[in-house]
């Protein structure tokens, strides 16, 4: 099948994914078009799919549909979309790959670039290289490099080698390390040569009994590996003045070895500097010796650090881990090689960063007030790759904290078939919900109306209960079968949103089918509404553009849930808003829901509440597109309670 666009390709992949029928505004929003382009496109793409073994219904009322007629056609379209889904530097429809691609060409070519060579290239006009190239300036800048231009010549970056590399890891590899290698024009990396370093390393960490994962290890042989592609185009760092490798003999023992056998396989030699450069890297991958990894002294700027992110998360989230010694273990360990890589600007890459940001948003959180007394120590400002490290750790302590206070449902089991039966229930769901039920007794349906259920949550029952005792009740098998384990998982999470979603949202607080034109305008919107009701203070609005600098606040789905980088509200509550048409929040990602979220100050658990609630709402597709639609502040909150 011959595809004419990147947005035939785009539409077919997200059919395929949705399973289910989706309506033109939908797929028009995910991709940033009009519905009349979403509709004309697929109109093209009916035209040859048969000839894939796949076709793409119209259903009235519901949307399109992707059907897969014959598996074997369909499978060679599906195997080239995929590839030219991953081939991300290949796609020039993008800003920021232009950027990515630019950077690399002037970062790696010996002689000038004429940017009149990357119209050709990249199938784009003079005027966006233009633009482009503000963008490309404005990175370099960050690590003092410059572009400079010859008339006639072309453009070239100028600056330490040092940089350039850090420029070159940081800006591209730490984004997506698979582009740099494989076929590629402009391949920085040869693949024979960075395995045969991983097995060196690997050698070493086996020999000296060194802990380092898996992430750290792909992170230090790529450093390395762009270090021999320079030395061997005669590129040498300089001698980095401010590292002082006395103070680290083991990595200095460890670094000269691996360096030594990467110099007999490769020919090449490396000078001292570059022996410093390699040790750098060799402390911030947690490339430390076992026994040095247990060592903490509260004396030091690592417990410095600690103890101020123990005492913030204490009185910001009402967090206290002062007693629970593995969390402040793992966060040592972690931080202390953390600092070394900032201090050298070496961003590492966390292939996690967006699963954690969804599935651990109050973990997350914490994470960015942690950082935050990082950057206060260092004076350097921690990306969201190390941020999301960080909160692995929150989020393993948090769920430690759950675990030791939390409050079970208390359950009352009516069952009609005997003693037998009832014993064979309650130790069954004794035993699959042990963490979230207490189990009061087991009685006769005849006995339900006589019981006291003054303090019952919840009753679980295996006939029929017609009258209405005021508790929530769920009709399961005496056997308990799966769809019985689901419903009651339902009943136990989902029990208290209703009153949740009452509690956090008020009419006032609900803003629909705004004609806002970007995020800063949306968030500045929301805080003044807020504002006027006397709900925060003026300055409100610069917590929650600051937190969005951070790490932008999009989770995809159309949604986006900004909110203050400190908490300072009296209660806890949400602001909603919709907008007339979506906006782009962050990259490629549009938004046309927004929910603010306000926290209460000093309240434990309201930050992981709100968060959870409003998460299992926003996941589902069908529940935005309504919340989208809603004509009135009612019909909006009765979408969020029944979703």
């Amino acid at each position: 099948m011959n595809l004419r666009s990147k947005r035939q390709r785009d539409i077919i992949l997200f059919l395929l994914k949705m399973n289910k029928p989706v309506i033109s505004e939908w797929l028009a929003k995910e991709l940033g078009v009009s519905g009349r382009t979403i509709r004309n496109e697929i109109k093209l793409i009916q035209q040859e799919s048969q000839s894939s073994g796949f076709t793409i219904e119209s259903i009235r009322g519901k949307g399109y549909l992707l059907n897969i007629r014959n598996q074997a056609l369909f499978k060679p379209l599906l195997k080239q979309l995929e590839a030219e889904d991953d081939d991300k530097l290949g796609d020039f429809a993008k800003q920021n790959n232009r950027v990515l691609y630019m950077l690399r060409r002037l970062l790696l070519e010996k002689n000038p670039v004429k940017l009149e060579s990357f119209t050709d290239e990249m199938f784009v006009s003079l005027s966006t290289i233009q633009n482009d190239i503000k963008m490309v300036k404005k990175i370099l800048g960050k690590y003092h490099l410059k572009l400079t231009n010859r008339p006639h010549y072309g453009s070239k970056v100028e600056g330490e080698e040092y940089m350039k590399r850090l420029c070159l890891s940081n800006s591209l590899i730490s984004r997506d390390q698979d582009a740099f290698l494989g076929n590629d024009p402009l391949q920085l990396i040869d693949q024979e040569l960075f395995e045969k370093i991983k097995e060196v390393i690997i050698k070493k960490v086996n020999q000296y009994k060194i802990d380092i994962s898996d992430i750290a290890l792909e992170n230090l042989a790529t450093h390395i590996a762009i270090a021999c592609k320079r030395i061997e185009e005669g590129f040498f760092i300089e001698q980095l003045t401010d590292v002082l490798i006395d103070e680290y003999p083991f990595e200095k023992i460890v670094a000269k070895e691996i360096i030594n056998e990467v110099e007999n396989y490769t020919g090449l030699t490396f000078p001292n500097a570059e022996m410093d450069y390699i040790i750098v890297h060799l402390l911030g991958t947690k490339l430390l010796h076992k026994k040095a990894l247990f060592e903490f002294s509260k004396f030091d700027e690592v417990g410095i650090i600690v103890n101020d992110i123990l005492e913030r998360l204490r009185r910001e989230l009402n967090w206290d881990f002062s007693n629970d010694d593995e969390f402040i273990q793992a966060l040592t360990l972690h931080i202390r090689p953390a600092m070394d890589r900032l201090r050298y600007n070496m961003n590492i890459r966390n292939p996690l960063l967006n699963d954690i940001k969804i599935k651990y948003p109050a973990a997350f959180e914490g994470a960015i007030i942690a950082s935050k007394c990082i950057e206060e120590y260092l004076q350097i400002e921690v990306i969201e790759h190390e941020i999301a490290y960080i909160a692995l750790h929150i989020g393993v302590a948090l769920e430690r904290m759950k675990s030791k206070r939390k409050i079970k449902k208390k359950v009352l089991i009516v069952c009609a078939s005997g003693v037998g039966s009832a014993k064979l229930l309650y130790f069954r769901l004794q035993n699959l919900f042990e963490q979230e039920m207490e189990i009061i007794a087991a009685i006769n349906y005849y006995n339900l109306a006589s019981y006291d259920l003054s303090t019952i949550d919840l009753i679980i029952s295996t006939v029929p209960v017609t009258e209405d005792f005021g508790v929530p009740v769920q009709v399961v098998s005496t056997f308990l079968e799966d769809k019985d384990i689901d419903s009651i998982k339902n009943m136990i999470t989902i029990a208290t949103q209703k009153n949740q979603i009452e509690t956090y949202l008020q009419p006032s607080r609900v803003f629909l089918q705004q004609d806002l034109p970007n995020k800063e305008s949306v968030i500045t919107f929301l805080c003044d509404q807020l504002y006027e009701q006397n709900l925060v203070q003026k300055d409100y609005v610069n917590l929650v553009l600051e937190r969005e600098a951070v790490s932008p606040t999009s989770f995809g789905n159309l949604v986006a849930i900004p909110h203050p980088i400190t908490p300072v509200t009296e209660e806890a509550f949400w602001t909603v808003c919709t907008l007339a048409r979506p906006i782009q929040w962050h990259d490629q990602q549009m938004v046309q829901f927004i929910c603010l979220l306000n926290i209460k100050k000093g309240a434990q658990g309201d930050l992981d509440h709100m968060f959870k609630t409003l998460i299992s709402i926003i996941e589902n597709k069908v529940t935005v597109e309504k919340l989208i639609q809603s004509k009135s502040s009612e019909e909006l909150i009765e979408v969020l309670k029944n979703k």
